[in-house]
């Protein structure tokens, strides 16, 4: 199916081509009312400019999936729902969830070049500065309303991680999980899971909900090719066990959230098997929290205000078996246990003709940073190393509205921290209606991610130089058109100058900047809405990214195209929906990864408001994806064949 990525292409540009021109549509008025016919209007997003607005009002094109497209494509994670995004991909080693956007996933890179939001809060963790994406994320994709990603450098209000884009993920309110609401689902391959939620609201007027949920694998194929005989065996032995916990509770202007996950993944060792004849567990373990507190209201006519405080905590140990020489078992634990908090504030100033004015600051206290290795043999691995350090900046935004169809948005961000140098990000928009509908946006950002934790205690052991700060100078223009209430369509073409990208060394654990990266890239996208309740997003991303030279980089596709469609099946309650994901091959260290193309179906059945059945086929074709995700050179098995089946039941209190 090598060719097949150019065929999602061509089939993408001819339906697109001939929307725009024709613009006329089959009379399906007989099947009026199933669904909506038309597109989403004043969809509220705020991960474009920190405060929530309507997204025709927006000053950077966001990209945005609904807790219904979750449910009607039935997307079992935050990774599946990330993956459908234009211009990203996402990679799986059975142990972390890798994610690569606008041409720039390096192996080995923990997403630590997009920051990660819940609700606003900052959940990227402080030693990596990692955005966790599987079982050990806090939120049950039930608990979604939606999830928003803004691409593009946006470190002019959100500093340090925004250097390819934000992704904020947003959770349903009381309204959507008052009453019980209980979620089991299975899969052909030993997945099962189960979620319980309850809400409800107080005659005095606040909202609460709190939800559980667990999730366990077992005997989980290896995600390698060419698995020993031996090892094989003793796959049942492979097991992923997670439990999640979230509250939410809001009353006036207050809201306090509390999240908490706990993970654990035990695989059999074939190393063991070398001396042994049953093999060793090594096992992973992750235990994370939050609390957070927000105050958001009006406090004048003219004045909004908006302030959060949070802290975090985020654990990880790993059991590794060694076998000694006199055929003992020794075990090396290494740890990482890292705690922070966060305080952030920002006024809005509505009260100057034309302008809509913010101010605001960030703070994170890094309370302890600690990376150890224990082990009851005294040896190498043993170490310990602490620190903690703060890190704050300062920004500001201008929204003036120059006339009614122009508008132009700059910002600028101050950052300073313990272990590194002053900052400053700029950001410039231009966003022109040239006709009802029809809009041109023009953007300059900057932006910035700082070694990491984990890059300058490495680089420290070995008496090598801390690497330089990331920096990219980011340009895009985009189009934006609304052709009839049914069909609209946005194309955006951007480039960037990234300079000191951070890789890590091939024979060496410690740390350099690259030469710098010249990328650019075009991405098309449409979404479509019929009569008859059908819908179809589909997009497009052709990019490139090069070392200075013309060299390659890692983990690049050069095109990658996403297809979603859904259609009721007669005037029954059953919906079919099908998603298509295709990836062009890439380069990654000597290994030439081959092109490939993947289709999902699912078709769903809800009853009445209470009950929603769905069963889907991930990979119909079990076509054979491998990706790379770290400097192991390993390639890893991708996206397996898989049948699933989910059961959603709500019990209402009103």
């Amino acid at each position: 199916m090598s060719g097949s990525y150019i065929a999602l292409s061509l089939s993408m540009s001819v339906f697109f081509s001939t929307q725009v021109l024709s613009k006329s549509l089959p009379d399906l008025e007989a099947l009026l009312g199933q669904q909506l016919n038309q597109l989403p209007t004043n969809t509220q997003i705020s991960t474009a400019s920190r405060i929530e607005r309507s997204s025709s009002d927006s000053m950077a094109i966001t990209h945005v999936v609904t807790d219904k497209d979750i449910r009607q494509f039935n997307l079992q994670s935050i990774a599946d729902i990330i993956a459908l995004f234009a211009g990203v991909t996402t990679r799986d080693d059975s142990s972390f969830i890798y994610v690569g956007a606008r041409g720039i996933g390096r192996p080995g890179d923990f997403n630590s070049r997009l920051l990660f939001l819940l609700d606003g809060t900052r959940i990227n963790e402080n030693l990596l500065d990692a955005g966790l994406l599987g079982y050990e994320n806090f939120v049950d994709v039930g608990l979604i309303e939606r999830v928003e990603f803004s691409p593009g450098a946006s470190a002019a209000l959100y500093g340090n991680n925004a250097l390819l884009g934000v992704i904020n993920i947003v959770t349903k309110t009381t309204s959507k999980l008052r009453g019980v609401n209980t979620a089991v689902s299975i899969t052909n391959d030993g997945a099962q899971h189960a979620r319980a939620t309850i809400g409800f609201r107080s005659s005095s007027g606040s909202d609460s909900w709190l939800s559980i949920s667990k999730t366990k694998i077992n005997a989980i194929p290896y995600p390698v090719l060419n698995v020993p005989a031996e090892l094989i065996k003793w796959q049942h032995l492979n097991d992923d066990e997670s439990t999640r916990l979230m509250f939410s509770h809001q009353r006036g202007s207050l809201q306090f959230q509390a999240a908490g996950s706990k993970r654990k993944r035990i695989f059999p060792d074939g190393f063991s098997l070398i001396s042994q004849a049953t093999p060793e567990l090594e096992e992973l373990t992750s235990e994370a929290y939050l609390f957070a507190l927000t105050f958001d209201d009006t406090l004048s006519e003219d004045i909004e205000a908006y302030f959060h405080i949070s802290t975090h905590g985020n654990d990880l140990e790993r059991s590794i078996p060694f076998i000694l020489p006199n055929g003992d078992v020794e075990f090396d634990r290494p740890r990482n246990s890292g705690r922070w908090s966060n305080l952030d504030g920002q006024l809005m100033f509505l009260g100057l003709d034309s302008h809509e004015l913010m101010v605001g600051f960030d703070f994170q206290k890094d309370h302890r940073q600690e990376f150890s290795a224990s082990s009851s043999i005294p040896n190498e691995f043993n170490f310990e190393q602490k620190n903690n350090e703060s890190r704050y900046g300062l920004y500001i935004q201008d929204l003036w509205r120059l006339t009614p169809n122009l508008k132009f948005q700059w910002a600028l961000r101050y950052d300073n921290s313990d272990f590194s140098s002053a900052r400053w990000s700029p950001s410039f928009s231009l966003k022109y209606n040239f006709a009802e509908k029809h809009s041109l946006l023009v953007r300059h950002n900057r932006a910035f991610r700082v070694a990491n934790f984990l890059e300058r205690y490495a680089n420290t052991a070995f008496n090598i130089d801390i690497p330089k700060n990331e920096t990219i100078k980011y340009n895009e223009v985009s189009l934006i058109q609304k052709w009839t209430p049914s069909l609209s369509s946005f194309t955006t073409l951007y480039k960037a100058n990234i300079k000191n990208l951070i890789h890590e060394d091939f024979f060496a654990p410690i740390y350099f900047n690259t030469p710098p990266i010249r990328s650019k890239g075009l991405e098309l996208g449409i979404d479509k809405r019929w009569h008859a309740g059908m819908s179809l997003v589909a997009s497009m991303a052709f990019q490139r990214s090069e070392l200075e030279g013309g060299f390659g980089i890692a983990n690049s596709p050069k095109f990658i195209g996403q297809l979603r469609f859904s259609v009721p099946l007669g005037a029954s309650n059953f919906l079919l929906s099908l998603h298509s994901n295709a990836v062009s091959k890439r380069k990654s260290f000597g290994y030439q990864l081959p092109a490939f193309s993947s289709h999902d179906a699912s078709i769903n059945w809800q009853s009445t408001n209470s009950l929603f059945i769905a069963l889907g086929v991930r990979n119909i074709t079990n076509e054979k994806i491998l990706e790379i995700t770290s400097d192991g050179f390993i390639p890893y098995v991708q996206r397996r064949r898989q049948i699933h089946l989910s059961i959603n039941w709500s019990w209402s209190n009103d």
